[in-house]
């Protein structure tokens, strides 16, 4: 069954936000998917009308059935309309014939969220473009691709910003799986791209050691109480061997979907955030990396962190989120 066939790009019509855009142009005609594209943005630099025999004067946001309200986003409907065009002309991508474009004057996270709960959830991924912010500018502002990721519950694709990132074409993918079923959609998605794309798959686990000293030494805290588990039995041979049996799996099933592409495994010892990051880092052939939200107990997250979190902030390449929708959304 295909994963992919309804995409939403989110976009401002900013220089900006041109990589998601060439991106979900290319993602669009190689999956035969719809394209949705959502023109967003609080702060529309308004321009000279050259849709309308009068210019349209800007409304304003409380007052959204006022004629000039909807003549507004008529005008930026066109103007969305003409800029993937043009877009498709620069770039010599073809526009799908299935493609939508809706408008919403929010800001990038709300008009996401709204548009993804108008279609109950239907998308099959978001792309979106990651900016780079400084600390401050993150604490004060927050990252809206990592605000629109996490809010969405739909499967999204963070797009680096920077010209270096326009003509992306995925050349060896890295899936990052943890061997649980939190990683099997991740697991599905990484097998059809690889397959549509004709790329190569390098399959990763780290064990992770300090959820694993975590999970050995600590039967329960809750309230307050301290319970120490029963001796380590296992050694870390044990461990490594067991994981090993479980990729090899994970490895024969993606290599009976895919016929064309060289799959491979990897397999270390560490931080699972900071290894997956320091590999990307030293293969820089490896220019998409695949992971799946990471679940887990709250009280874990707690004191271990989020590992998706700290992917999602530091991650230099395209890095896909896949994430189910929870049910009390649907």
């Amino acid at each position: 069954m295909q994963m992919i066939k309804k995409i939403l790009c989110v976009t401002d019509l900013s220089d900006v936000a041109k990589n998601a855009e060439v991106i979900a142009l290319r993602f669009a005609n190689v999956f035969q998917a719809e394209l949705t594209v959502l023109s967003c943005g609080e702060y529309y630099a308004h321009v000279p009308n050259n849709y309308f025999d009068e210019n349209v004067i800007q409304p304003q946001p409380e007052y959204p059935h006022t004629e000039d309200y909807i003549r507004f986003i008529e005008q930026k409907k066109l103007e969305t309309i003409d800029h993937f065009k043009g877009l498709g002309k620069i770039f010599n991508l073809a526009i799908p014939d299935n493609i939508l474009f809706e408008i919403k004057l929010d800001n990038e996270v709300t008009a996401t969220i709204d548009a993804v709960e108008e279609k109950h959830y239907n998308y099959d991924l978001v792309i979106v473009v990651k900016q780079q912010y400084n600390f401050w500018e993150r604490i004060l502002f927050g990252a809206p691709a990592i605000e629109i990721c996490d809010e969405c519950h739909v499967s999204t694709l963070l797009v680096p910003e920077g010209e270096n990132w326009i003509n992306w074409t995925p050349k060896i993918i890295t899936f990052a799986s943890s061997l649980t079923e939190d990683s099997f959609l991740a697991e599905k998605y990484a097998t059809e791209i690889t397959d549509k794309l004709k790329t190569d798959l390098t399959i990763l686990h780290i064990i992770d050691t300090l959820n694993l000293h975590f999970d050995l030494n600590v039967s329960h805290i809750f309230p307050i109480d301290y319970v120490p588990s029963q001796v380590q039995k296992e050694t870390i041979e044990e461990i490594k061997n067991q994981k090993q049996i479980q990729l090899n799996q994970v490895y024969e099933r993606v290599k009976s979907e895919i016929k064309n592409s060289n799959v491979t495994t990897y397999m270390d010892f560490g931080r699972v955030g900071d290894e997956i990051l320091n590999y990307i880092s030293k293969n820089s052939d490896r220019n998409l990396l695949i992971i799946g939200a990471s679940a887990g107990s709250a009280l874990k997250r707690f004191f271990l962190g989020s590992k998706t979190a700290a992917i999602e902030e530091a991650c230099q390449i395209p890095l896909l989120i896949a994430q189910k929708i929870p049910t009390h959304f649907t």
